[in-house]
């Protein structure tokens, strides 16, 4: 049952149980008033999120009855006793059945991100809330962060020329269904400040936009996914120009993500071997998770206020890049990205996590990591080419593994003698061929991404050759299959 009138998302299951994270952490109501302070400051100077004190850390609601209204009351005036400036904020108290059974009270403190400043506390220390837990920061750290919140102006900042309009309704449809909320779409977008009245009418946010609009590239040109799959290990140009594939996602970011997702699936390939107990095993050319989480890392904390750049992805064939633009936010640096966390768009990815999308950034590293090495691949490499951008190099072993392919071919005289004049579309299907004994023209079609007249023909071209044949009774013949000549 929801209990919140702020965020209707909210169940007492959901606070009592929930694993502590980035947005939500418990407090007993014993906890000390400089403590507390700390944690709505971290909260606010990280992407925001909601504290419930009155719940300790294993789920017991222990409620307020025990430390007197006095306790209750005190807490409620933490933020003008000991934060400068004040966070925005909203302090609820919800009644409530305590472990006893008895009538009781918690307090459920909401908090907004900081946009454009940094909450201090009354000794002038800053925290910063990270994964599960809040940190006091260094001063190489604050002035880090300090720099940062000159960028988080972007999120907040009215489009004057959008209006309802150009809301894509669906999406806030989903966005409702995910916080459970029958709030109308003016209210939700509102709520969170994506949506702001000037001069009379209502407009979207630049965040709002991302988030929720139809075409958020008509305002936002940059905002948008470019897939580049090159034939080759090599960007060519020219009369070289070895680009195979080439897509722009521009839709709002939970879309953009999710198509250009389902793209890049389909341009990967698929190692097929025949294991130890001799049966054929399919591996993929890099885990999903690695790539996929690269795509949603770039997406949520790219640098949007970089209008002249875009996220870009290029499939070669050795490796994946992702090039994002932006530097590292905050304090995350290269050598401590595994272990720090910072959002330079917290609003954005405040509302890819509750749609599910968005890990905690250093959780997410630390998986793409582990994930490249359970597929003996090796470990993804980040860098900021020109300390504008970040780049993340995901290498597959899939050449090594079609050059063991190739010598193997190669034993075979007939094969050796007409290789080196074989385009590399042919050895490609040849190769495919060789290691799993058969294959028709539609599966030929998608090894080299062409049509199937394409494959036909290009089939049809090895059995002139004498390198392959054909099974079938006739080519009509939906049994039939190629496989290597004998």
């Amino acid at each position: 049952m929801n209990i919140s009138k702020i965020n209707t998302s909210l169940t007492i299951d959901y606070l009592a149980k929930t694993p502590e994270n980035l947005y939500l952490e418990r407090k007993r109501a014993k906890v000390s008033l400089q403590d507390l302070a700390n944690e709505v400051a971290s909260f606010a100077n990280a992407n925001g999120g909601v504290i419930v004190i009155g719940i300790t850390d294993d789920g017991r609601i222990e409620g307020f009855n025990l430390y007197g209204t006095k306790k209750l009351n005190d807490c409620q005036k933490i933020v003008s006793g000991y934060l400068n400036p004040a966070p925005v904020y909203e302090c609820e108290l919800v009644n409530i059945k305590n472990q006893k059974d008895e009538d009781d009270n918690i307090l459920l403190f909401h908090i907004e991100p900081a946009m454009n400043y940094i909450v201090r506390n009354n000794k002038d220390e800053v925290y910063c809330r990270q994964g599960d837990s809040s940190i006091k920061l260094t001063s190489d750290q604050i002035r880090s962060l300090e720099y940062e919140r000159k960028e988080r102006d972007f999120e907040a900042e009215v489009l004057i020329d959008s209006s309802i309009d150009d809301i894509d309704l669906d999406m806030v449809e989903l966005y409702k269904k995910k916080l459970g909320t029958k709030l109308s779409t003016e209210q939700i977008l509102k709520a969170r400040g994506f949506l702001r009245e000037k001069q009379g009418e209502l407009h979207l946010t630049k965040a709002g936009m991302l988030l929720f609009g139809k075409n958020p590239s008509v305002y936002l040109p940059s905002a948008r996914v470019r897939v580049l799959k090159f034939e080759g290990n090599n960007f060519q140009v020219g009369t070289e120009m070895n680009i195979v594939k080439d897509r722009t996602f521009d839709s709002c970011l939970y879309k953009t993500i999710e198509q250009a997702r389902d793209f890049i699936n389909s341009q990967l390939r698929e190692f097929t071997h025949l294991n130890q107990e001799g049966v054929f095993e399919t591996v993929p050319e890099y885990p999903e998770f690695a790539w996929y989480e690269g795509l949603v890392n770039a997406v949520t904390h790219r640098d949007y206020s970089n209008s002249g750049e875009h996220i870009t992805i290029k499939l070669f064939d050795d490796r994946l890049e992702i090039c994002s633009p932006g530097k590292l936010g905050g304090f995350v640096t290269l050598d401590t990205m595994r272990t720090k966390r910072y959002s330079r768009n917290p609003q954005i990815a405040r509302v890819l996590n509750e749609l599910g999308i968005v890990r905690e950034l250093n959780e997410g590293v630390k998986r793409i990591y582990s994930e490249m090495q359970r597929f003996f691949l090796k470990d993804p490499i980040y860098s900021e080419p020109d300390r504008n951008s970040v780049l993340l190099v995901l290498d597959n072993n899939i050449v090594m593994r079609s050059r063991r392919k190739e010598e193997s071919m190669l034993k075979d005289n007939t094969i050796q003698d007409k290789w080196k004049n074989l385009n590399y579309l042919e050895r490609q299907v040849l190769t495919t061929i060789f290691d799993k004994g058969e294959i028709n023209s539609e599966e030929t079609a998608k090894i080299i991404n062409r049509s199937k007249p394409t494959a036909v023909k290009l089939l049809n071209k090895l059995i002139d050759l004498k390198l392959i044949e054909w099974t079938g009774t006739s080519k009509s013949d939906t049994k039939g299959r190629y496989i290597i000549k004998k």
